[in-house]
């Protein structure tokens, strides 16, 4: 029985939660609205600046029609002309010519032929139509508060006027002019309104208001505002008890969105964390400042005040219903401190700094409208002044169409960039030729551009290396069947004559030793393609230690001595120091001396020099191998670094045409630089390896 009633407690502890905060929400509003329009201090009515403005109103009036119609309502006849004003008419007549035309007669006369008498009169005459004029429009004019007070004035020539006829205790209020009471700054206008007009005396405000004097209904109005703020004070107080009951009651209760509109919550929570606080900032900012309590200063009929108040109660208690949530759940994360933890990672700011500093692209973009964004919206403002005037308009007309050609030619420049990188990019991803993109400037589509040229300067290197490639590999497999057929076919063919037997011994044992050397011929050769290919791959460990390359080099030249001799090739060395050291595989920087060694003895024209030097540069030693070339190289010297390429295009030398390839594989493994080069028939080999 209990528990089939809790929802219906609860549901009435809502009920009095929203209605307390409602009510306290009213009452706070109102208390707020009149403190900011300063309707509850000072206390006493009569030393607020409304106040001070009717009296000021009342002593306008006052000057206007007391003093000054009575300066205007003089006969003609009392008017003063001075002798000044009779010669300023002379010398300029303009203002009189109305009285120097003759209706009658059509006849216009010149005030020369006046005599100064006529002229006195006719001054005159046309001060007195002035005059008249003047106190009919102040006749004719409503001032405010102008019989609201009973009067004992003096003016600044000594006139006294005054109308009282009550004793003192029958008026509301008195003030002298001029005013020396308590917040004498809100009457600071009333002091100076009465110094300029020089008047003084003092004010008597009756019980009850004289002709159409607002005062007293202010002064009503006032204390009513002051009771009734008074009385909001108390209700909001009141109003926090039952708040707290109720909160107490319902805190543990869920609070949510009805299912139609769930799609509403599921777009709030999607947003980032600082969107969140912003709404909830500009919702508190609307239920401050909604204000349910100046209707009464609009004009209407009471269906029309009754149906306004109606549809505002509905939007506050919207709003006061949406806070609730909001409030809900800024509690909840108060107390699940990493729940807003994540939610701030998650939100605006940290997914969007790393972006900042990471994506050139969204930073100048973002940049870049922002500040056209503040152009805009600063020009559409200096439009929007100039508007009612029609010369300024037109000139801001034309400035900003000006401005648009100029942005669109912007646009078009920057467009046909975009569309060039585009044609570029689309024409790669096809294997087309391309043409160079030319974008002037150091921006970043200019940046892009420069990007995009130097991809397509490497698409077309890596085709030409793509070519040369399938080029080599072509030779490489006609190269290596031809260096093993020739030497197994050998083999083979002596091997069917060392079979015949109607050859002699001697004959048999030479076929056998040709067949021995070919055999041998033919291991090295697989032996160099098997190293060639551990070399390439870089399955080869290195023992590197200290090594003196220059007795190294020495050690190659000594073994090479008598092959070096029979070519007739004379070898110059020349070293830096005697003890050249380097951080290496010494076994295997032998074998590149070996094999540059007899690369040379292969390929150099005989009886010539060799030259050998090895020096410092910086951390690096530098070997240079020089010799004068047997062969014409009709090719790039560089390919014979690579596999099977051999400075015999004739192939009538032995040799695997390998050498070269294993050197530059091995140099690769130390880390070391290998450079071939050709000048005329001169063939250099340097190479630069680090020094310990």
């Amino acid at each position: 029985m209990n528990q089939s009633r809790v929802p219906e407690t609860l549901k009435k502890s809502w009920i009095k939660f929203f209605l307390s905060c409602f009510i306290f929400l009213l009452s706070f509003n109102y208390i707020t609205d009149q403190l900011r329009f300063g309707q509850i201090f000072p206390l006493n009515y009569f030393q607020s600046d409304q106040y001070a403005i009717q009296v000021v109103q009342f002593l306008d009036s006052f000057y206007i029609t007391q003093i000054q119609l009575q300066k205007l309502q003089i006969p003609l006849e009392e008017i003063e002309v001075t002798k000044q004003e009779i010669l300023d008419a002379k010398f300029d007549s303009y203002q009189y010519e109305q009285y120097l035309y003759d209706d009658n007669t059509g006849e216009h006369y010149s005030i020369n032929t006046l005599t100064d008498e006529q002229i006195r009169d006719m001054i005159q005459y046309d001060k007195y139509q002035q005059y008249q004029s003047e106190v009919s429009h102040y006749k004719n004019t409503y001032y405010d508060q102008q019989d609201a007070f009973y009067y004992d004035i003096t003016d600044s020539n000594g006139n006294h006027y005054t109308n009282v006829v009550l004793e003192e205790k029958d008026y509301l209020n008195i003030i002298e002019i001029p005013y020396k009471g308590k917040n004498v700054s809100n009457f600071s206008i009333v002091n100076s309104s009465a110094r300029d007009k020089g008047i003084s005396g003092t004010l008597y405000l009756p019980k009850y208001p004289m002709g159409e004097s607002t005062i007293q209904g202010a002064f009503i109005q006032n204390i009513t505002t002051k009771v009734i703020w008074i009385g909001a004070i108390l209700a909001a107080i009141i109003l926090v008890i039952p708040i707290y009951r109720n909160f107490k009651k319902i805190k543990n209760t869920q609070l949510n969105i009805p299912p139609q509109y769930k799609w509403i919550e599921d777009k709030y929570l999607d947003l980032p964390i600082e969107f969140k606080g912003l709404i909830f900032l500009v919702t508190v900012y609307i239920l401050q400042n909604m204000n349910l309590t100046t209707y009464y200063r609009y004009y209407g009929n009471l269906l029309s005040y009754g149906f306004k108040l109606i549809l505002q109660v509905i939007i506050l208690l919207s709003i006061l219903y949406f806070f609730f949530l909001q409030l809900k759940g800024i509690i909840h994360r108060i107390k699940n401190p990493e729940l807003f933890k994540q939610e701030w990672y998650k939100g605006f700011y940290m997914s969007n700094i790393d972006d900042w500093s990471k994506l050139p692209i969204y930073r100048n973009t973002f940049i870049r409208i922002t500040v056209y964004s503040c152009i805009i919206g600063i020009w559409g403002i200096i439009w929007g002044f100039c508007f009612h005037d029609y010369g300024a308009f037109l000139v801001i007309t034309f400035i900003s169409v000006i401005l648009a050609l100029i942005l669109l030619s912007i646009i078009k420049k920057r467009t046909k960039a975009i569309q060039a990188i585009a044609d570029t990019l689309s024409k790669m991803a096809n294997n087309e030729i391309t043409s160079e993109i030319y974008v002037k400037g150091n921006g970043l589509i200019a940046n892009i551009a420069k990007d995009v040229n130097a991809v397509r300067e490497g698409f077309a290197i890596s085709n030409q290396k793509q070519s040369n490639s399938e080029r080599l590999k072509t030779e490489l497999i006609t190269n290596v069947s031809h260096d093993l057929r020739t030497p197994l076919t050998s083999v083979l063919n002596y091997v069917d004559l060392a079979k015949r037997s109607d050859i002699t011994e001697e004959e048999r044992q030479e076929y056998l030793q040709i067949i021995d050397n070919k055999s041998k011929r033919l291991k090295v050769l697989i032996d160099d393609l098997f190293e060639a290919s551990k070399m390439a791959s870089g399955a080869v460990e290195l023992n590197k230690e200290q090594v003196d390359l220059v007795a190294l080099m020495y050690q190659a030249l000594a073994e090479y001595e008598d092959r070096f001799e029979d070519q007739k090739l004379i070898v110059r060395t020349k070293t830096s120091n005697q003890h050249m050291y380097a951080y290496c595989d010494g076994r295997k920087m032998y074998r590149v001396f070996e094999n540059l060694f007899s690369n040379v003895i292969k390929y150099a024209q005989p009886a010539t020099r060799v030259y050998l030097e090895m020096t410092y540069e910086g951390s690096e030693i530098i070997i240079t191998l020089k010799n004068i070339s047997n062969y014409e190289l009709g090719f790039d010297v560089s390919e014979l670094a690579e596999r099977f390429k051999r400075g015999d295009s004739s192939r009538h030398t032995e040799g695997s045409g390998l050498g070269l390839s294993i050197v530059k594989s091995i140099l690769e493994l130390h880390g070391a630089a290998f450079e071939l080069s050709q000048d005329g028939d001169l063939f250099k080999v340097i190479i630069k390896i680090n020094t310990l």
